[in-house]
C-alpha cells in the first residue's frame, strides 16, 4: 500500500523546515503512546471500584473521545496515503483536520479529568489520576504537538511547489510563523488560562525541542551561512527554551504553595 517512508518522501522534497531522518522516530513514540492509551482504556472495562466499573464512574474517558480518536485514526489512514502519493495540496487539508480532532481530544481529556478528579479520590484509587496524566493528557499532547510540526512540513512542500524558485524560502518562513503562534497560545493556556489543570502536561515541549534539533542539525550548513530561516529556527529555539524555563519556574512556585495538584494532593486543595 506505501511504497516509501514519511522520512524518505520528506527528503525527495527538501525544505529548510525539514528534520533530520531520525526526527521522524517521533512517529513511533506518537503511535506507541496512542497503543498504551488503548490498552489502559480496554482495561478499565474490567475493573471494579465501590461505585461499579471504573469506565462508568469516574467518567473521564468519555464515549466522546474515542469518537475522535476513530475519526483521527481513519484521517491519518487517509493522510498517509495520500502523503505516499504526493498529494500534498490535499494531505495538508487532511492533516490540519487531524490537529483540529486530536486537540479536541486533548480539550475532553483535560475537563473531564478536572471534573471527576474527587471522585478518583473518594474511591481511593488516587493512582489514576496520574495514570490519566501519563497515558491520556500527555499521549494526546505529545500527538497534537508532533501533528502541528507535521501540518506545518506538510503546509511547506506544497507551497514551495506553488512558489516561484526566488522565493520558495518563504513557504519555510510562513510555516515556522504557523508554528510560532501555536507553541505561543500553548504556553498562555498553560501557564495562565488553566494552570491547574494543565500543571502535568509537559510532553509537547519535548516534542519540539526534538523537532528544533532535528531542523537544526540537518541544515548546520545553512545555519553557518546565515540563512534567514535557520536562524529563524535557532530564535525560535531560543525563545522556547526561555519560555520553558518560565514553566518550570512558575510551576514549582506554584507547586510549592499548592495552588495545584501535588503529590500528597493529587486532586489539588
Amino acid at each position: 500500500l506505501f511504497k516509501k517512508s514519511t522520512a524518505q518522501i520528506s527528503d525527495e522534497n527538501p525544505s529548510e523546515f525539514t528534520p533530520a531522518s531520525p526526527t521522524f522516530s517521533i512517529w513511533g513514540l506518537v503511535y506507541t503512546w496512542q497503543l498504551v492509551f488503548l490498552v489502559y482504556s480496554i482495561v478499565n472495562i474490567w475493573r471494579k471500584t465501590d461505585d461499579g466499573f471504573l469506565y462508568i464512574h469516574p467518567y473521564t474517558l468519555h464515549a466522546a473521545i474515542f469518537i475522535l480518536f476513530i475519526v483521527n485514526m481513519f484521517l491519518n489512514s487517509f493522510w498517509l496515503i495520500l502523503w505516499d502519493r504526493f498529494k500534498f495540496g490535499l494531505s495538508a487539508c487532511v492533516i490540519y483536520v487531524m490537529l483540529t480532532t486530536i486537540v479536541g481530544i486533548c480539550v475532553l481529556d483535560h475537563i473531564f479529568l478536572w471534573q471527576q478528579r474527587w471522585d478518583f479520590i473518594q474511591l481511593n484509587i488516587s493512582g489514576d489520576i496520574w495514570a490519566m496524566c501519563f497515558i491520556a493528557l500527555n499521549g494526546h499532547a505529545a500527538y497534537s504537538a508532533w501533528l502541528l510540526v507535521a501540518a506545518s512540513l506538510n503546509l511547506t512542500i506544497w507551497l514551495k511547489r506553488k512558489l516561484l524558485v526566488n522565493f520558495e524560502g518563504w513557504a519555510t518562513t510562513f510555516s515556522l510563523i504557523l508554528l510560532s503562534i501555536g507553541i505561543i497560545v500553548y504556553w498562555i493556556l498553560e501557564n495562565f488560562i488553566f494552570p491547574s489543570q494543565m500543571a502535568y502536561t509537559w510532553s509537547p515541549w519535548l516534542i519540539w525541542f526534538l523537532t528544533f534539533a532535528g531542523i537544526l542539525s540537518k541544515h548546520r550548513r545553512l545555519l553557518l551561512q546565515k540563512s534567514f530561516n535557520q536562524i529563524f529556527v535557532l530564535t525560535i529555539t531560543c525563545v522556547c527554551f526561555g519560555l520553558f524555563i518560565i514553566r518550570v519556574i512558575l510551576f514549582s512556585i506554584r507547586y510549592s504553595r499548592e495552588e495545584i495538584p501535588t503529590g500528597l494532593h493529587p486532586a489539588g486543595l
